[in-house]
């Protein structure tokens, strides 16, 4: 019985390290695509315009398509629901396609050793954040999952007394 509760309360500890390496880890992560999506707005330092002639080219194409607001604008977003500690496993997602351009761009156009860090950072850190949540995103991962029902979004309308308790 001794046994059981020292293996609960290493458990527990254990639980709580991990926790606080996650939340760490958001936290900078979300200020760091906060501050780097709002840059591009309000331009608290000149955009960078990539550190080779690739990136230069496809950093230019997204400025003019006007497709980098839109990245933008989601860093930005995705940046304040992780610092706000809201909607964490949907700003873990959002975040993947964000950090997986980000490595690609500085893996294969730039290459430099400083890169090469921020592309394994920034994959790192977008993962541990998704690993801390990754009981919620479970049910989405079965296989054979049967066939589509309103159940949800009869769950998404309930009035709030009937709404089951968050967890």
């Amino acid at each position: 019985m001794a046994s059981t509760a020292a293996q609960t309360l290493g458990a527990q500890a254990s639980d709580r390290g991990f926790q606080a390496v996650v939340y760490a880890v958001q936290f900078f992560f979300g200020a760091w695509f906060l501050y780097n999506g709002l840059n591009f707005f309000i331009s608290f330092f000149p955009q960078p315009s990539g550190s080779s002639a690739l990136s230069h080219e496809l950093i230019s194409a997204l400025i003019d398509s006007k497709l980098f607001a839109v990245v933008k604008a989601l860093e930005a977003l995705t940046g304040l629901a992780l610092l706000a500690n809201r909607f964490v496993p949907l700003a873990a997602v959002l975040a993947f396609p964000i950090s997986f351009c980000i490595a690609h761009l500085n893996m294969v156009a730039n290459g430099d050793l400083f890169s090469i860090i921020t592309s394994i950072a920034v994959i790192a850190f977008n993962g541990i954040i998704a690993v801390g949540h990754l009981d919620r995103y479970l049910p989405m991962l079965v296989c054979n999952q049967g066939d589509p029902t309103s159940h949800g979004l009869r769950a998404l309308f309930r009035t709030s007394g009937t709404r089951p308790p968050r967890t």
